[in-house]
C-alpha cells in the first residue's frame, strides 16, 4: 500500500455526493462507485490498525472497494494541500485511504493476473470543496490495494470549521475506472460482456482489425459486401473472405480469424508480422473491392457511402471571373501540428489564399488579377473518413502527439459551398468511431472505439450512447470520455491519440448504420459459411476425440514370421500394412484385452458399455462388464513394443530396434494411458505357435520373452520361428532340444547361437554352457536368438556376415545438381543405387560414370561433413567410405531406406582441386541486371584473366553482349553493402583477390560482370567510377552498385543521362526524384545539382595509391525494401 506519484494527487471541487450502489449496475462495466461513511471517526482512529471496508463493486467482472485503515505514525507524511499545516496534530495515528482490487479468498486462486485501474478518491465536505486524491495503478495479485498510507492530518479532517467530520461521521467517496483485466486463468466473454466479438491478431495486424470492425459497424457497407458477387470459391477469393469475415463477427460466439483474409490478399505468415498505415490499408481495400463491384449491381455501394466532393477554385476579386475544378475524395487528411482542434483544421484546409502582387493570377483576357483561391466542399459522403496527420517528415521520421481535441458532433457548412448538392443538415455529422495509435513513428498498436449503439439513439434520443473498445480479440465497454477525451493525445497521453476518425452523417444514419438482422442475410451467404461452421465443427470433434484416443497397431506371431531381415517386424509394414485400431485412452487393460479377442479371434457376446456415460447405471454397467471380462482366459498376453535398450548397452552407438520388452497385465484397475503414453503405439500379441496349444506361463521376476531367428546357410535368408518363453537362470544348453524341435532340426544336431542386439551389433555366444540366458538378453524381454547349424557355418557365410552384409545395403537416389547452372541445363533422371557402406566411393563413382556415359573421374558426389550437413566432396574417392553417404555417423536401416545424395558433372578431373586448382566463392552480374553467388575453380596460380576464363563456361551469355569481362572488388555481402570498390587488373593474382583490404575492410569479395560496349575503350582522361544507391543516410546502402565512366572537363549533365541509361528499369518520374551527390567513406562530400555548364573535374575524385577512387557518386532515394512499417500495402488478389 504506497502513495500514488501522480503529481495533480490533490484538487479542491464541488462536493457532489455518488449515488448509492445499485445491483442492476453492469458488473461487466467500465467504472464504478463506492461509498464507505465511519461513524464514530474518532474512536475508529484510537485505535491503530482499525479496518474498514466498503461493500463491494464489481467492475470489469472483479470486486473493488474503499479500504480506510488507522495507521501508527511514522513522522509527518503525506499531506495534500494541508501537508504544510504546521500545528501538531492531536491525534499521532494516520488516516489510510485506498483504493483495493479483487481481494476475494476464492478469486485469489486465480493466479497471475493484473489489472490497470484509475480513481479519485474523495473526503466530503458538509459545507465546502471536498479533498479529492487521483491515483492510477496496475493492481495485481500481489499487490491489491493502491491509495495513500496518510490521506491527510488527522486534526485537519476533524476541524469543525473544515466541515470534513461532522457529527464524528467521515463520508469516503471513491469514482474509479477499470481495463479489462488480463492473466492466465482469467477469461473475458466479449460476446456476453459487450454483446460483440474481436478479431485476432496474427502477429502485427492490429491496423487491419480496427478498420475492419469500423467497417463492420457501418451496416450499409457490411450489406453490400453480403451482397456481391463472390465467382469462383478459392482461398484467392477477397469477396469470399471478407463475407466470411463479417458472417463470423454477426454469428460467432468467440473471437474470429483473419487467416483466410490474409491469405486472400496473397499474403504469406511474415506480412502479419509487417505493420502498416491504417488509413493506407482502408484505402487499398476499399479500391480493391470497389473495383470487384464494377458491372455488378453493388457498383456503386462503396462510391455512395464513402465519396465526396470538393471545388478547387481560384476567384478574381476585381473582375468577374472564376476557374474552378471538381475532385472526389474517399477521406480527408488534416495536419495535427500547429493545430489544436478538428474545427481548426478543417478551417486551415478550406480557408482562402489571396494572390497578389507577384502572384496574381493570370485570367486570359482579363490579365493579372489580384485572386482568391481555396477549396470548399461541395458534396460530402454519409460517412467521412478523416486522417490526423500525426505521422510526418521533419528532418526525422516522428510521430506527432500534440493534443488535438475532436468533437461528438461536428458542423460542416462554415466549410462547404451549400447548394442543390449540398444542404445545411448535410452538413451535420456523428462521431461514429476513433481509431487510435499507441508507440512511435516506426511501430506500435491499433485499437478502435465504436459507439455501437449511434443507430438507437438516433432514432431513440433517450438511448445513450454504448461506446466498446476493440483491442483485437477483446472487446470491452468504455466511457465516453475514454473514447474521446482521453485520445486528444498531448503531453500526458503516452504517445496514444487518435488517428483516424469516422463521422457518419445525421440524416443517412438510419441508412448507414440500419441493424442487419441474421434473416436479412442473404440465403447463399448463410448456407456457405454454416456449411464450412459444420465442417469446422466435425473437425474439432474429431480433433477432441482424436486427444481422447490412441492408435495402436497389432504385430502377431503371422506378422513377423514374414519377416527376413534384421529385428522382428520393419518399420513400414507397422506403418502402412498392419491396420491400425482406434481405442479410448481411458480403457482399462482388461478391456483391452476384451478389444483384442473381439478383433483378432472370436467376438464376445458382453453388451456395449458408453464410457463416457457418467450416470450411475452406466458406471455399474462398466463395472460389470470389466468383472466378467477378467474371469475370462485369455489364450494371448499383450506386450508393449519398444526400442528400449538396457542400461549397460546405451552407451553403445546401437541403431533403433523395437521389441516386445513391456507385458501388459489384464486388470480392471490399471488405465491404457498409464501403461501406453504415447498417440501411437505397438502392441505384440502374444500367443502360442501351434493352434491350439495352451499358452506358456510367464513370471516376470523368473522368466524373458525371446524370439528364435534361424540363418539358413543353403538358402542364405533368416526365419523367424516364433517365440519362447525361458528360464533366466538357465543355461542355452538346457534349451537345445527345444531349439531343434521348434525349427524342426534332428536333436542331435549341433548348433551355434548369436544373440542380435541391433542391425549394426550382432554377438556370438561362445559357450552354451556358461552364461544364463538372462544375463545374454541383457535381462530384459524380447531377446532376439539367432540359431544356426554348426557344421554350415564358415568363417565368411554365417549369421554373423549376413547381418553385416544387410546392414551396409543402403539403397542411394543419387539427383543431379549443377554449379553455376545454365538456363538450358537439363538434369538427368534420379539414379538408384544399392551401395555397400564399406565400399569406396570411388566405385560408386565409377558406377555412376558408367550409367551416365562420363568420365568417372569428373563426377563429384556430395557427402556428410557434420550430422545432417552435405557438401560436394573433392577428397580421393579411392580412400573415402561410402559411409559418408548416410545422413547420420550412424546408419540406421529401420529409419532411413532410402537416401538422397546430390552429384554433379564438372568439366575437369575433380583431383585437381586439390592440386592445381582453388575453390573461389565470388559473384557475377547476369545479363538482367540480377546479381548471383557463383563457385568456380580457376588455377591456384592463375590470374583474374583466368578466372574470366573460368567464369566463361558457365556464364549465360546473350545476344547483344560483347563478351568481354572485368572482375570489381565489392563488399561481401551483395545485399547488406554492394560497393563496388575498384575494378582489378587482369594481371592481378588470384591469391590477391581476397587479401586486398580497403580502407581496413577485409569483408571484401570479387564480382565478375560483362563490361558494356561504351566502357570497352579507356582514353586518356576517363576512368570508371563507382555509384551506390542510398536512403537519405550514406551509410544505408542498397541495391547494386556500379561503374560509369567519366571524362575529365565532360558536361555534368552528359553524366547524368549516362546514369540514367544505366537504369533502364527505373522509370522517368521515379529517376525525376533521385538526388545526385559524391559521397567518400559512407559521408557526403557535396550534392550534384548538374548545373548548366558544370563540368567534370578530375581532382575532386582523386586516386588514392591504391587504385580505389577516393569519391564516388550517390544515389539518394528510397529503398524497395524498407523498414517493415515503411512498406507499401499490396493485396495480389
Amino acid at each position: 500500500m504506497q502513495c500514488s506519484p501522480d503529481p495533480e494527487d490533490s484538487v479542491c471541487v464541488s462536493t457532489n455526493d455518488l449515488p448509492a450502489y445499485d445491483d442492476s449496475l453492469d458488473p461487466y462495466g467500465p467504472e464504478g462507485h463506492l461509498a464507505l461513511d465511519i461513524d464514530c471517526f474518532s474512536s475508529f482512529m484510537g485505535k491503530t490498525d482499525n479496518r474498514m471496508m466498503s461493500k463491494p463493486v464489481i467492475v470489469r467482472g472483479i470486486p473493488w472497494r474503499i479500504l480506510a485503515i488507522c495507521r501508527p505514525s511514522r513522522g509527518q507524511q503525506g499531506g495534500g494541500r494541508h501537508s504544510m499545516n504546521s500545528r501538531i496534530p492531536r491525534n499521532n495515528n494516520q488516516f489510510g485511504f485506498f483504493l483495493q482490487c479483487n481481494n476475494e479468498d476464492l478469486l485469489q486462486k486465480r493466479g497471475m493476473w493484473r489489472c490497470f485501474g484509475q480513481a479519485t478518491l474523495e473526503v466530503l465536505n458538509a459545507d465546502g470543496p471536498s479533498i479529492q486524491k487521483k491515483i492510477h495503478h496496475s493492481f495485481h495479485n500481489t499487490e491489491v490495494d493502491w491509495g495513500f498510507s496518510n490521506y491527510d492530518q488527522y486534526d485537519v479532517l476533524t476541524n469543525p470549521k473544515d466541515g470534513y467530520v461532522v457529527n464524528d461521521v467521515i463520508k469516503l467517496r471513491c469514482r474509479f475506472s477499470a481495463d479489462v483485466p488480463t492473466g492466465a486463468n482469467i477469461v473475458w466473454d466479449s460476446k456476453r460482456h459487450t454483446g460483440c466479438i474481436g478479431l485476432k491478431n496474427q502477429g502485427a495486424t492490429c491496423y487491419m482489425n480496427s478498420i475492419l470492425q469500423s467497417f463492420y459497424f457501418t451496416t450499409g457497407f457490411r450489406r453490400a459486401v453480403y451482397n456481391m458477387e463472390v465467382g469462383e470459391p478459392n482461398e484467392n477469393n477477397i469477396v469470399l473472405a471478407m463475407q466470411r469475415v463479417f458472417y463470423e463477427l454477426q454469428m460467432s460466439s468467440e473471437a474470429v480469424e483473419t487467416n483466410s483474409l490474409t491469405r486472400a490478399f496473397g499474403w504469406d505468415k511474415l506480412d502479419a508480422f509487417n505493420q502498416h498505415d491504417v488509413q493506407e490499408f482502408c484505402r487499398v481495400l476499399l479500391d480493391n473491392l470497389e473495383t470487384k463491384m464494377k458491372g455488378t449491381s453493388e457498383e456503386k455501394s462503396i462510391p455512395n457511402l464513402f465519396r465526396g466532393n470538393m471545388k478547387s477554385y481560384i476567384k478574381c476579386l476585381d473582375v468577374d471571373y472564376e476557374s474552378s475544378r471538381t475532385e472526389s475524395f474517399y477521406d480527408v487528411q488534416l495536419n495535427v501540428l500547429g493545430m489544436e482542434s478538428l474545427e481548426r483544421a478543417f478551417e486551415a484546409y478550406t480557408t482562402s489564399e489571396t494572390l497578389d502582387d507577384e502572384n496574381k493570377y493570370d485570367a486570359g483576357d482579363h490579365g493579372l488579377q489580384r485572386a482568391e483561391k481555396g477549396v470548399k466542399f461541395v458534396e460530402l459522403p454519409p460517412v467521412l473518413h478523416v486522417q490526423l496527420m500525426r505521422f510526418q517528415y521533419c528532418g526525422v521520421e516522428q510521430k506527432i502527439n500534440e493534443r488535438f481535441t475532436f468533437p461528438e458532433k461536428m458542423n460542416l457548412s462554415n466549410c462547404s459551398e451549400l447548394g442543390p448538392l449540398l444542404s445545411e443538415e448535410d452538413c451535420v455529422y456523428s462521431l461514429h468511431a476513433v481509431l487510435v495509435h499507441s508507440g512511435e513513428f516506426h511501430g506500435g498498436h491499433y485499437v478502435t472505439y465504436i459507439n455501437v449503439n449511434l443507430h438507437e439513439s438516433a432514432v431513440d434520443p433517450t438511448v445513450a450512447a454504448k461506446w466498446c473498445k476493440f483491442d483485437d480479440d477483446v472487446v470491452s465497454r468504455t466511457t465516453t470520455d475514454d473514447a474521446i477525451m482521453n485520445n486528444f493525445g498531448g503531453e500526458k497521453a503516452v504517445n496514444t491519440s487518435a488517428y483516424m476518425l469516422v463521422y457518419v452523417r445525421d440524416n443517412m444514419i438510419d441508412n448507414v448504420l440500419a441493424p442487419i438482422p441474421d434473416s436479412q442475410i442473404p440465403q447463399n451467404v448463410s448456407w456457405t459459411f454454416e456449411q464450412e461452421r459444420a465442417a469446422r465443427n466435425k473437425e474439432k470433434k474429431k480433433l477432441e476425440e482424436e486427444q481422447l484416443c490412441m492408435t495402436i497397431a497389432l504385430v502377431t506371431p503371422d506378422t513377423i514370421s514374414t519377416n527376413h531381415s534384421f529385428d522382428l517386424v520393419d518399420q513400414s509394414v507397422v506403418n502402412d500394412i498392419i491396420p491400425h485400431e482406434t481405442v479410448w485412452k481411458h480403457m482399462m487393460t482388461a478391456e483391452l484385452y476384451q478389444f483384442v479377442q473381439d478383433r483378432l479371434f472370436e467376438k464376445s457376446s458382453l453388451p456395449k458399455v458408453d464410457m463416457f456415460d457418467s450416470d450411475e447405471e452406466a458406471k455399474q454397467a462398466r463395472n460389470e462388464a470389466i468383472r466378467r471380462i477378467k474371469l475370462n482366459k485369455f489364450n494371448f498376453r499383450l506386450w508393449r513394443m519398444t526400442d528400449n535398450y538396457s542400461s549397460d548397452r546405451n552407451a553403445q552407438k546401437l541403431a533403433s530396434r523395437q521389441r516386445p520388452s513391456e507385458l501388459i497385465e489384464c486388470k480392471g484397475d490399471i488405465r491404457l494411458d498409464n501403461v501406453l503414453n504415447s498417440d501411437f503405439e505397438t502392441i505384440y500379441v502374444e500367443f502360442s505357435n501351434k493352434i491350439g496349444q495352451k499358452l506358456q506361463d510367464f513370471d516376470s521376476s523368473a522368466c524373458v520373452l525371446c524370439f528364435v531367428k534361424y540363418y539358413d546357410t543353403m538358402t542364405d535368408s533368416f526365419t523367424i520361428i516364433g517365440h519362447t518363453i525361458l528360464q533366466s537362470q538357465r543355461k542355452l544348453a538346457f534349451y537345445h532340444a527345444t531349439f531343434c524341435d521348434m525349427i524342426g532340426l534332428p536333436q542331435e544336431t549341433e548348433l551355434k547361437f548369436y544373440v542380435e542386439h541391433s542391425s549394426n551389433y550382432v554377438e556370438l555366444i561362445e559357450d552354451h554352457n556358461k552364461a544364463p540366458i538372462g544375463k545374454i538378453v541383457d535381462q530384459q524381454d524380447g531377446g532376439i536368438l539367432i540359431v544356426e547349424k554348426l557344421d554350415a557355418s564358415t568363417p565368411t557365410k554365417n549369421a554373423r556376415t549376413k547381418m553385416i552384409e544387410l546392414y551396409n545395403d543402403a539403397e542411394i537416389e543419387f539427383v543431379q545438381t549443377f554449379y553455376n547452372k545454365k538456363p538450358d541445363d537439363v538434369p538427368h533422371e534420379p539414379i538408384i543405387l544399392h551401395v555397400c557402406l564399406e565400399h569406396r566411393l570411388e566405385s560408386v563413382a565409377e558406377e555412376l560414370g558408367k550409367r551416365l556415359d562420363v568420365d568417372p573421374k569428373t563426377v563429384v558426389i556430395w557427402t556428410r561433413y557434420s550430422n545432417s550437413r552435405f557438401d560436394a566432396c573433392f577428397d580421393d574417392y579411392s580412400t573415402s567410405s561410402c559411409k559418408l553417404l548416410t545422413l547420420k555417423a550412424l546408419h540406421d536401416p529401420r529409419i532411413h531406406k532410402r537416401y538422397r545424395i546430390q552429384y554433379a558433372i564438372m568439366p575437369f578431373d575433380i583431383s585437381e582441386v586439390k592440386s592445381v586448382r582453388t575453390p573461389l566463392k565470388l559473384f557475377w552480374q547476369l545479363p538482367n541486371g540480377n546479381v548471383e553467388e557463383v563457385q568456380l575453380f580457376p588455377p591456384k596460380e592463375g590470374t583474374v584473366t583466368d578466372l574470366i576464363n573460368e567464369a566463361k563456361r558457365y556464364f549465360p551469355f546473350t545476344e547483344g553482349g560483347t563478351g568481354k569481362f572485368r572482375a570489381l572488388q565489392i563488399a561481401a555481402s551483395p545485399n547488406l553493402n554492394q560497393r563496388v570498390y575498384q575494378v582489378f587488373g587482369e594481371n592481378t593474382a588470384i591469391s590477391e583477390l581476397e587479401s586486398r583490404l580497403v580502407y581496413k575492410q577485409p569483408t571484401l569479395s570479387c564480382r565478375i560482370e560483362e563490361i558494356p560496349q561504351d566502357e570497352l575503350d579507356m582514353a586518356p582522361g576517363e576512368f570508371l567510377c563507382p555509384v551506390v544507391h542510398y536512403d537519405r543516410e550514406p551509410t544505408k546502402l542498397f541495391g547494386v552498385s556500379f561503374v560509369i565512366k567519366i571524362r575529365n572537363n565532360e558536361l555534368m549533365t552528359e553524366v547524368r543521362d549516362r546514369l540514367r541509361r544505366k537504369l533502364p528499369d527505373v522509370s522517368d518520374a521515379e529517376f525525376a526524384k533521385y538526388k545526385f551527390s559524391l559521397l567518400t567513406r559512407d559521408k557526403l562530400c557535396r550534392n550534384i545539382e548538374f548545373s548548366a555548364g558544370e563540368k567534370v573535374n578530375l581532382a575532386d575524385m582523386a586516386i588514392q595509391t591504391t587504385g580505389v577512387p577516393q569519391v564516388y557518386i550517390g544515389l539518394d532515394h528510397k529503398s524497395p525494401s524498407q523498414h517493415s512499417n515503411e512498406a507499401a500495402i499490396r493485396i495480389l488478389n
